[in-house]
C-alpha cells in the first residue's frame, strides 16, 4: 500500500522506500504460498525462497510466518501514531477519524496493495493463528496510539485508551465489512474502503445515539 500523502507527512527516503518494497515482496510471497499450499504446510524457508531472500533477511523484518502477511509496508502505523501525537485535546477521536478517512482514500488508489490486503483478511478469517496475530497487532497499535494521545493531547491514560480503542473498533469494523461486501457481491467488485469507513462511522454514531461528523 502506498504511503499516505493526504495527511501532509514527509515522504519516506530512498532507504525506507527500499525497505517497504522488500517487506511488500515478503508479504506477497507469503500470501501466494498460504493460498496455494495452505498456511500450516508453508514454512518460513518456503516464504524466503519464494521472495528471493535468505532466511536471515526474512527474520530481519518478520519474527514469524504470521507476521509476514501483517507487515506494515506503507508506514501506516507510524503515520497514525504521528497523527495521534498532534491530536487536539478537544475531540481527538474526530482528528484520528479524519486522518484515517484520508488514508483510506490513498489505500483505494493502490490496487495491488488493496488486493493483497483483502486476501490477507480472508486468510485471517480462516486461520485462527493468523487472526490471533492480527488481533495482537491491532491491540499493540491501539496501545501506541493511546500513548501518543497522552503525550500529545495531554489526555489521561483512561481517556487516551478510550479514544484509541474507539478508533480501533472503527478500523476493524471497516475491514470486516469490506470483506463481507466483496464476498457477498453478485459480481466481482471492490467497493472503496473510504466509502465503507463513512458507513461504519455513521453506524457507530447511531449506536451512540448521535450523528456522524
Amino acid at each position: 500500500m502506498s504511503s499516505p500523502r493526504t495527511t501532509g507527512r514527509p515522504q519516506p527516503d530512498l532507504r525506507e522506500r527500499r525497505r517497504r518494497e522488500l517487506v511488500r515482496g515478503i508479504a506477497a510471497a507469503a500470501v501466494e504460498l498460504f493460498e496455494r499450499q495452505g498456511f500450516g504446510s508453508t514454512t518460513i524457508d518456503d516464504i524466503a525462497a519464494e521472495a528471493g531472500i535468505s532466511r536471515t533477511t526474512f527474520f530481519r523484518y518478520c519474527a514469524t510466518k504470521e507476521a509476514a502477511v501483517l507487515v506494515d509496508d506503507a508506514g501506516l502505523e507510524a503515520e497514525l501514531i504521528a497523527v495521534a501525537k498532534e491530536a487536539p485535546e478537544r475531540d481527538p477521536l474526530a482528528h484520528l477519524e479524519q486522518a484515517w478517512a484520508d488514508m483510506a482514500a490513498v489505500f483505494d488508489a493502490d490496487a495491488e496493495g488493496r488486493d493483497r490486503f483483502l486476501r490477507v483478511r480472508r486468510l485471517m478469517r480462516d486461520q485462527p493463528a493468523l487472526l490471533a496475530a492480527g488481533l495482537e497487532r491491532d491491540a499493540r497499535l491501539a496501545a501506541h496510539v493511546a500513548d501518543a494521545l497522552e503525550a500529545g493531547a495531554g489526555l489521561s491514560s483512561l481517556d487516551a485508551a478510550a479514544v484509541a480503542e474507539s478508533f480501533a473498533v472503527g478500523m476493524r469494523l471497516t475491514f470486516d465489512e469490506w470483506v463481507r461486501r466483496v464476498d457477498d457481491a453478485p459480481t466481482p467488485s471492490t467497493p472503496p474502503l473510504s466509502d465503507i469507513y463513512q458507513d461504519v462511522r455513521s453506524a457507530l454514531a447511531r449506536a451512540r445515539g448521535g450523528a456522524a461528523s
